[in-house]
């Protein structure tokens, strides 16, 4: 057991944070961390890491666990470059290569006794740093730079220089190098686009050690982990499976539970009417009876619902047909052409998500939408009767320095009373009204831009990251209104699960280009991967057609010779088709348990839902390793 949590309890002052948290975490487990913001997660990981902090309790590390801690922010980067930041993180190893180097240099003059004992120590220094992966620590470094998207022109860069998404990322990069037994992340798909946050999923699920992960990134969650803790009200809960399972888990779980209060509660009122009736009748000692009966009873608390801020966006205005209409659009700065011949057209009603990794220019588009950014060729121009609602990752319309309540009394006139409803309705309630925007976190602010898109009466949003900083229940808030939006959304998201939920159109990024894929991300996921593997047969086919040419040419082969090659062309074709069908196979059962997962009826059984997602699970491993096989027999066949 890497970790055990009992009974932790932590309070600030009168304010109780947590209390009776108990949990294990297993050599190789992966474990999500969940809540609503300012509910206690980071406060947790803080006393995991400083356990003499907590009031109460006992927090127990297996004996030479290393920890790699990653926190929100980017403090503690220094001096120096990447490159040198990153090669000093291995604290162990680096100490390990200085003790190896001062014996090597004892060794050349000693003799006898004193050079067996040199030489033992040696061997015992050198078996510690190879089981520390040493030799290979430098290429470690170079597979996570590149992994979270740090080219080696940027490796000589001083790391102070970097921007703040970049320190993050350069923090990660430096638990990861280290390959901690334990890794705890806050937040670590903070500031990734999506390539390098699949790059880490990968490189989690392959990680040998345990990791306890926060995350507000559901599709990251259901990719990564196998067990989910909630933290809720100051308690602690533990459900078996990813994101989603938890989710039904949950919501099973919430049905239980009102029903069970449900029934206790009429239990209770019929039994007081009858102590009330019969008090002081014949009846009474059975009344006295059922009185102390009521007395021992173990009362059960209401389910609690988590106080949820409620985004509904008005009836779009009325618009052109065509929205957003882009003809041989170029856009960049000067010289540098960042995205080149976008012909795309945005209609009313459709919600389009453009996707792309950070750099590639999907901001620059959208500003040059705006009207902020002159095109480098081309038109971006917006339709008739079309009203822009921009939402902004900087929050420009929000004044630091002004209070929520006249910040909005100032834009929109409204009456005071009906300013605090505004905002009451936004979870800012009695005196938060009168708090300055400046201290306000990332996700209240984001909350308060969302508001004021609803209350301008826009028909086209133009979103750029607009689930930055939103706990999952708020994500959830702006999925609905969006999804139940009449009017025309183009955003800008690394948020899979929103873009999935949201978007009924994927623009696409790639090499300067905007590839169009009508359909939500799992859609654009399908085809891809279609348009990628019917790349690849076309690639297969040529170079098959290659092969024939050269083995024309070629003399015959002996028969020794043949008998070199594993598989035989014959044999290489039938295990394909095999391999092929049962890839087909299993993906249809799959389907099959994805709607059966889906159906509520399957749920009321705890241990039939277990099954179900078991049976999934396994399904997915088998699909994984028929894909390692088919990959292996293609390397093969163009070999």
């Amino acid at each position: 057991m890497q970790l055990v949590v009992e009974n932790i309890a932590k309070s600030f002052g009168i304010h109780e944070i947590f209390k009776e948290v108990s949990f294990l975490l297993d050599r190789g487990e992966k474990v999500g961390l969940v809540g609503v913001n300012g509910g206690g997660k980071t406060t947790l990981l803080r006393c995991l890491l400083a356990p003499e902090t907590v009031d109460s309790g006992v927090i127990k590390f297996e004996p030479g666990l290393r920890i790699g801690y990653v926190e929100q922010g980017f403090q503690g980067i220094g001096e120096g470059t990447l490159w040198q930041f990153l090669v000093n993180a291995g604290k162990d190893i680096l100490e390990l290569r200085q003790k190896m180097a001062e014996l090597e240099k004892q060794v050349a003059s000693a003799k006898g006794a004193e050079l067996d004992s040199l030489l033992a120590e040696y061997a015992r220094v050198s078996n510690i740093y190879e089981h520390a992966d040493g030799y290979n620590y430098e290429n470690r470094i170079k597979i996570v730079l590149h992994g979270l998207g740090f080219p080696e022109n940027e490796w000589d860069k001083p790391a102070e220089n970097f921007s703040g998404g970049q320190k993050t990322r350069i923090l990660l990069a430096a638990a990861l190098v280290k390959e901690p037994d334990l890794l705890i992340l806050d937040e670590p798909t903070n500031h990734l686009d999506i390539r390098m946050t699949e790059w880490l999923e990968g490189y989690l699920r392959n990680f040998k050690g345990g990791v306890l992960i926060v995350s507000h990134d559901r599709f990251f969650l259901n990719n990564v982990v196998g067990r989910i803790l909630e933290m809720e009200g100051g308690r602690l809960q533990n459900f078996k499976g990813n994101y989603d399972q938890y989710l039904a888990q949950k919501e099973i779980q919430m049905v239980s539970l009102e029903a069970a209060y449900e029934a206790q509660q009429e239990y209770i009122a019929r039994t007081e009417a009858y102590i009330r009736r019969f008090k002081a009748g014949i009846k009474s000692k059975m009344a006295r009876g059922r009185q102390s009966q009521l007395n021992r009873l173990e009362r059960i608390d209401g389910p609690e619902r988590i106080e949820e801020f409620e985004l509904k966006l008005p009836p779009a205005p009325e618009s052109a047909e065509r929205v957003l209409i882009l003809e041989d659009l170029s856009v960049g700065y000067g010289e540098n052409v960042l995205l080149k011949k976008i012909e795309l057209v945005l209609r009313r009603g459709e919600k389009a998500a453009l996707l792309g990794p950070n750099g590639a220019g999907k901001t620059t588009l959208l500003k040059t939408i705006l009207g902020e950014l002159a095109p480098l060729a081309g038109k971006a121009k917006i339709g008739n009767r079309v009203k822009i609602g921009y939402f902004s990752q900087s929050y420009e319309r929000l004044d630091p320095n002004q209070t929520l309540l006249d910040n909005f009394l100032t834009e929109y006139g409204y009456t005071t009373e009906h300013t605090r409803s505004l905002l009451g309705g936004m979870l800012f309630h009695g005196d938060d009204v009168f708090k300055e925007i400046g201290t306000l976190s990332g996700g209240q602010k984001a909350r308060l831009v969302l508001l004021k898109l609803v209350l301008d009466g826009a028909n086209l949003l133009i979103l750029d990251e607009p689930t930055n900083h939103l706990d999952i229940a708020a994500r959830e808030a702006v999925e609905a209104a969006l999804e139940a939006y009449d009017g025309t959304v183009l955003l800008v998201s690394h948020d899979r699960y929103f873009i999935n939920e949201v978007a009924s159109r994927i623009w696409e990024i790639d090499n300067q280009l905007v590839n169009d894929y009508k359909g939500n991300y799992s859609f654009y996921l399908e085809e891809k991967a279609k348009r990628t593997a019917a790349a690849v047969a076309a690639d297969t086919g040529a170079k098959k057609e290659n092969k024939a040419v050269e083995k024309e040419n070629k003399p015959v082969k002996t028969k020794q010779e043949e008998k070199q090659r594993r598989y035989s062309e014959q044999d290489l074709e039938k295990l394909l088709a095999k391999v092929e069908l049962n890839i087909r196979e299993q993906e249809a059962m799959m389907k099959v348990l994805e709607k059966q997962l889906a159906d509520p009826a399957n749920h009321a059984d705890l241990e039939n839902s277990a099954r179900l997602a078991a049976e999934y699970e396994q399904m997915k491993k088998n699909v994984d390793q028929l894909m390692l096989k088919w990959e292996e027999l293609m390397a093969v066949s163009e070999a």
